[in-house]
């Protein structure tokens, strides 16, 4: 009877300790974007953008509490956002860190963690930004509001200055430790739409298996790099093909799919197809041709498992009734001798569980049968 109550015993913390390590943290939705909650060993606490589009920790430099030391002119750097122009210049700087759902207690843990402490922030084509007080245009701006939590990407070195005592360079979601500061066995993450209604996304970290459940059809991708940068991009590739509506011809490319790197982004709300070609090979929009914008009404994108299969593997359908994917553009001048990159923007998450595990080198996609 004794050793049939210690097995039982020891099952229910065995469940117990597995629930734990499953248990989700939730990005709450507002403004069109997904944010998490970051608290910093002095009690400074903001909620900072979830965004799969980039990796690193970006926010603005009283946020982190710079000392003198760290504020030396010689350790200036600067740090911009390709898809938005965005520049910034600041401080690298390392940080013990929790994060977790917005106003609940922090369960994630950085140690040591690099962050770029943003001094000055600067648009597009507004000048330089620098790590004074004086910016080099009044369109700039002095300790901005930037509070950016980039989770995708896997740089060699993410920031201007080399990375070298992390697991994976700058992604907050793969250096997690424990309680004690020591880095957790398993450093990988899920992402699925929150079980709440009000659209948020639900983050599974540091899981031992993938906790996210088959929606119908699951896809194994191993990860693919960048030709021109090793390691540039954490992204599967997949049989792509922008499809008529009305009749399901595959127009771009036409009659076929084609490779194209998939990266669903949580940092915008709309849809980009990257192309080599110079001039958008079809679709525009009759109303915002200018643009590249395309037409959403009369055509959508489809994934398949294969470039033979009939059938997608999953569609996404762009619109302005539908609130995670008002739109879709085309992004013309991509390098020729990489693939073509779809990034789905949020509407991936709407269909599909999303589960990235950098030990396997692969990334596991689940999605409701079309």
């Amino acid at each position: 009877m004794k050793t049939q109550l210690l097995l039982i015993v020891a099952s229910v913390l065995l469940s117990n300790v597995v629930q734990a390590a499953d248990t989700p943290i939730t990005a709450e939705r507002s403004s069109n974007l997904y944010r998490l909650e970051i608290h910093t060993k002095t009690g400074e606490k903001s909620r900072f953008v979830m965004d799969t589009g980039s990796t690193g920790i970006i926010g603005s430099a009283p946020f982190f509490g710079l000392s003198k030391t760290e504020q030396d002119p010689q350790k200036c750097q600067k740090f911009h956002y390709s898809s938005s122009g965005n520049k910034y210049a600041g401080y690298i700087v390392n940080r013990d860190l929790t994060f977790g759902t917005p106003d609940k207690t922090p369960t994630k843990h950085l140690k040591d963690f690099p962050v770029f402490a943003a001094v000055q922030w600067c648009p597009q084509n507004a000048g330089d930004p620098n790590c004074t007080t004086k910016p080099p245009s009044s369109k700039c701006k002095v300790n901005p509001d930037v509070y950016m939590m980039g989770v995708g990407f896997d740089r060699p070195e993410t920031f201007p200055t080399k990375i070298t005592n992390h697991i994976n360079k700058a992604n907050p979601f793969l250096n997690l430790v424990d309680d004690k500061g020591a880095p957790l066995k398993n450093q990988n993450y899920a992402l699925s739409k929150a079980k709440s209604d009000k659209g948020n996304i639900d983050v599974y970290l540091a899981s031992e298996k993938n906790p996210l459940p088959d929606l119908g059809i699951t896809l194994e991708l191993p990860l693919a790099d960048s030709n021109i940068v090793p390691n540039d991009l954490a992204a599967p590739e997949i049989p792509f093909a922008i499809v008529k509506k009305s009749d399901q011809t595959k127009v771009f490319p036409q009659g076929k799919t084609e490779n194209a790197r998939l990266l669903p982004d949580t940092g915008i709300h709309f849809g980009i197809v990257s192309v080599s070609e110079s001039k958008a090979p079809c679709c525009l929009s009759p109303s915002n041709s200018k643009a590249n914008s395309i037409d959403t009404k009369s055509y959508e994108m489809q994934l398949f498992k294969t470039p033979t299969d009939k059938k997608p593997f999953t569609t996404l359908e762009y619109g302005p009734k539908q609130s995670l994917g008002q739109s879709a553009r085309w992004s013309l001048g991509h390098p020729k001798k990489n693939s073509m990159l779809f990034n789905s923007g949020q509407l991936f998450f709407e269909n599909c569980n999303y589960f990235y595990s950098p030990q396997e080198k692969q990334i596991i996609l689940s999605c409701d049968k079309n």
